[in-house]
Parts: structure tokens; sequence; C-alpha cells
């Protein structure tokens, strides 16, 4: 069995976790001012005509809801209402990871560079790199990501890590790593005569 090096946690949460009640504060905020400018109406006594605008007593029939100017308020209101109703799936929707997607594992003989595969990340909110190497050699592990669906034209996503002989490693990607595309890089200082590594990438949604 492989022996365990040292493991990259996941990152900490972050602002975007906490965007959706910050949206939520703003809505109520969108209410608050609805209700200060309702708040003074006050309905007139039955036979006191009340002027344009205003609500009418019970037994008289009002003018339509447009000409009394109450139609833009009714509209901001089902705004409102719609975008919380948005907000209500999207806050109890259930983050669920994805089965391991495997990106890479071949033995390597050689010293020098290796691209895996890219996975997708357009709607995952976390993925996280899982390596797992049997090679007798020591190889560096550089996160990639890209805007196309190609290893190729991909840039670096922070630092390299050390992944020793007969080891495993773990790297969280962070929020604001986030990119369309993921994959990785292998290299190797000194050519491997034995093992096989394997790089699987875990994407919650």
């Amino acid at each position: 069995m492989a022996e365990v090096s040292k493991l990259y946690p996941p990152p900490q949460v972050s602002t975007p976790r906490r965007a959706p009640w910050d949206h939520v504060e703003e809505l109520c905020n969108k209410l608050d001012q609805l209700i200060a400018m309702t708040g003074g109406v006050v309905p007139y006594p039955p036979g006191v005509p009340s002027p344009p605008g205003m609500p009418y007593p019970p037994g008289v029939p009002a003018p339509p809801v447009e000409s009394l100017g109450w139609e833009p308020i009714i509209n901001k209101l089902e705004e409102v209402r719609l975008e919380i109703a948005e907000l209500k799936v999207a806050v109890s929707t259930t983050w669920e990871a994805k089965p391991p997607v495997e990106l890479f594992s071949e033995p390597i003989n050689t010293a020098g560079t290796i691209s895996t595969a890219v996975v997708s990340w357009k709607k995952g909110k976390r993925l996280f790199l899982f390596v797992d190497s049997s090679l007798n050699q020591a190889a560096q592990i550089q996160p990639v990501g890209n805007i196309k669906n190609s290893v190729l034209g991909s840039v670096n996503i922070n630092a390299p890590l050390n992944c020793a002989a007969n080891s495993m490693l773990s790297v969280g990607m962070a929020w604001d790593d986030w990119i369309n595309y993921v994959g990785a890089t292998i290299t190797t200082i000194v050519a491997p005569t034995a093992g096989v590594i394997t790089v699987w990438a875990v994407i919650q949604e």
C-alpha cells in the first residue's frame, strides 16, 4: 500500500458561498422600501371621497389599479417574489460530490513533464484533485486551468506540489481558482523505473 504523504485539505469557505445571504438582505431592503412607500396610505372612512391614488372605502367602486399609480409597486413586488423564489431553490439545493473522474493513470519511465486530461468545472462549486503514485521517484503536480476543453494553452493554478515516491497527494481548489476546465501536469526530475501514477478529479455541485 502506498504511503500517505501530506494532504492538502480543501480551502476554507469564502465569500461566494455567503453571497446568497447578501442577496437576501438586499431583497429585504427592497421590501422595506415598499413598506415605507405604502405605510402612509390610510383608507378614508365611508362617505368621505378620497383623492386620486388613495384606497376607496368599502362599497365605493374604485378606479382601475393603473390609474391609482399602484402598477409600479405591484410589478416590483412580483419581481421581488420571483427573486426570492429562485434564491430559495439555490440555497436549499444540497451540494453533492460527483463520481471521481480519472484524468491520468499510466506508468512513467522518463524524466520530463506529462499532461493529464482536463475536466469541466463549469457547473461545480468545488474541485479536488487526488493523486495516487506508486512511482519509485518523486513527481511534481502542477494544477492547470483553461477556458477551452484542452490542456493545450492552459495556465498554472498556484504553485506545483511535490508528491513523494510511493505516496498520495490531494489538492483542493479555492474559489478564486475557478476556471472552466482543470487538469494537471506531472513532472519527474529523475526518471522512475517502476510504478504508476493516477490523478482523479472530484467535483462538488
